[in-house]
């Protein structure tokens, strides 16, 4: 973990998701992932708060092991199921 205490960097992100790094680096670049690159370096940042957005948006299961992570995002922030509305 980052030595803040309320940031992962992609290392973290991918052990957490279970994906390679470069992948948490795609979805950070392609704005899928927010966050914030260390000033001088092209090192990554990504907030706990934000990858528990993340992983809730795009229904990646949060391990046991994080606990942070549950606590980031309430169980209503859950994004809803779009209804596919057929034209007849």
């Amino acid at each position: 973990m980052a030595k803040g205490n309320n940031v992962l960097t992609t290392r973290d992100v991918a052990k957490i998701c279970n994906v390679a790094p470069r992948m948490v680096s795609k979805w950070f670049d392609t704005g899928l992932l927010a966050g914030y690159r260390i000033p001088g370096s092209m090192d990554r940042r990504i907030p706990i708060a934000e990858l528990a957005r993340f992983m809730t948006a795009h229904n990646i299961p949060i391990p046991e092991s994080w606990p942070a992570l549950k606590n980031a995002v309430p169980a209503t922030a859950r994004p809803k199921r779009r209804r596919r509305s057929f034209k007849r």
